[in-house]
């Protein structure tokens, strides 16, 4: 860990220099390079430009971007600044790894070839093209990055600019709502404990091994149950595995095409680099699909403006593949999805009070300050809320990716709890009224933006 570290930290020292002349220990080609794109400057980019640049992923002050190595003298002429991380990076599998998990553990570089990209972030690939989970401890944090998509840096400006307007012409201030309050004074310690219980009892839910999928149907016919419209979501990756993700939706009354997304991972892992072993995986995140499950079950009989889906997940622990698949779908089938909550490991204190991590990007934050106010409004917890949108290892991520407004709500980033990825995460070590007490604000939030109809 301390070598990537001082690699990390002579890099960002360095990073103005190089950045400056758009410069690089590398030398662009005629091909498409990979760069760190610094956020300064963009504003002056014209159009015609700007829709050149692919971004994958959105960093505290900058981009993971990649564009025409021919297109580097334009840029530069420009004063835009880039540094190039990979002169030559078709057929490459990279990731983003968040070294903020890994405590003191072996560095990175001990496992594969890393590039870093700012103080808590680095890229990483394997020389034989193997998943990043299947050789990296659990103490890593990871996304797969995905050259072939990506919003380009013209389409993302935009997609931040109309979430806005889609909010105020759509959205009611968020005023204190006494069917709101009726639906939060029925959440269920009991219930999310039971939740987890039964999640926990498929033993391991290693994503694409059979106890992940029993576990998939399992919450399919749970939403079923509710009378919600269910559907599996399913999906490939690493080249030859597969899972599902389940989608439930309770569709709206009077604009049933604007979408209200709840949403967490159901799959889980142990960090074991040779399959499946026992992964009870009840904090992460059995609590947060719980708090979903949850919510569903109240709010299956209301009736909303809005459509509300409520989505599990698969793979998150493997890159975040059954999220990026829903996102990208998403995007390219035009849904109007008004905001995503997603719910990751909300039933572990570290210390009491505590405190709920509220993150979100730039063209998210109307989403945490409706976070904020629920909570004050409905239920009794205190709120870190961050704008930085270098948090990305959760399944907001994808959706910030693609152009939609999305919040990732944790118990403590980085993650405290001692038995993260271990098979000691069980539920006798939860706290349940936290994790209810989350829960309600969530509802809270979701029923808001979804706009209670009619009863």
């Amino acid at each position: 860990m301390r070598r990537i570290r001082a690699g990390l930290l002579a890099a960002i020292i360095g990073f103005g220099c190089l950045a400056l002349s758009g410069s690089s220990v590398q030398t662009p080609g005629d091909g498409p390079i990979l760069v760190r794109l610094h956020k300064s400057g963009l504003e002056r980019l014209p159009e015609v430009l700007a829709a050149r640049i692919r971004v994958h992923s959105e960093l505290e002050y900058g981009w993971i971007a990649s564009f025409d190595g021919r297109l580097s003298a334009a840029l530069r002429a420009r004063a835009v600044n880039f540094t190039v991380l990979d002169a030559e990076p078709d057929g490459k599998r990279y990731f983003l790894v968040d070294l903020s998990f890994a405590g003191e553990g072996p560095a990175l570089d001990a496992f594969g070839r890393t590039i870093p990209v700012d103080e808590h972030t680095a890229l990483f690939r394997t020389d034989d093209g193997r998943e990043a989970r299947e050789v990296l401890p659990p103490g890593f944090q990871i996304k797969a990055l995905s050259l072939e998509s990506g919003l380009s840096l013209k389409d993302a400006a935009e997609a931040a600019g109309s979430a806005g307007r889609i909010m105020g012409r759509l959205l009611r201030p968020p005023a204190y709502d006494s069917r709101i309050a009726a639906s939060v004074a029925q959440i269920s310690t009991a219930a999310l404990a039971a939740n987890i219980l039964a999640l926990q009892n498929f033993q391991t839910r290693y994503a694409s091994y059979p106890g992940c999928e029993q576990a998939g149907d399992y919450l399919n016919n749970y939403f079923a149950a509710l009378g919600l419209v269910v559907e599996f979501d399913p999906f490939t990756f690493s080249s030859n595995r597969s899972s599902r993700n389940i989608v439930a939706a309770l569709p709206g009354k009077a604009s049933p095409e604007y979408v209200v997304i709840l949403c967490a991972h159901y799959d889980s892992t142990t960090g074991s680099t040779t399959g499946p072993t026992t992964a009870p995986g009840a904090d992460d995140n059995a609590s947060g699909t719980a708090a979903v499950m949850e919510i569903a079950r109240v709010l299956a009989g209301r009736s909303f403006d809005f459509t509300l889906k409520f989505i599990c997940f698969s793979a998150e622990e493997w890159g975040l593949y059954g999220s990026k698949h829903y996102a990208e779908t998403a995007r390219n089938t035009g849904e109007k999805i008004l905001g995503v909550l997603n719910l990751d490991m909300i039933a572990y204190p570290d210390a009491l009070p505590e405190d709920l991590d509220i993150f979100v990007n730039a063209s998210s934050d109307w989403l945490a300050n409706r976070f904020v106010l629920c909570a004050r409004q409905y239920a009794g917890v205190g709120l870190i809320r961050t704008v930085n949108p270098s948090v990305r290892a959760s399944d907001h991520s994808p959706f910030w990716d693609n152009g939609f407004s999305a919040l990732l709500a944790i118990e403590d980033y980085p993650v405290k709890n001692p038995f993260y990825h271990k098979t000691t995460d069980v539920l006798a070590t939860l706290n349940l009224e936290f994790a209810a007490a989350v829960t309600k604000i969530t509802l809270a939030v979701a029923a808001g933006l979804a706009q209670p109809g009619l009863q």
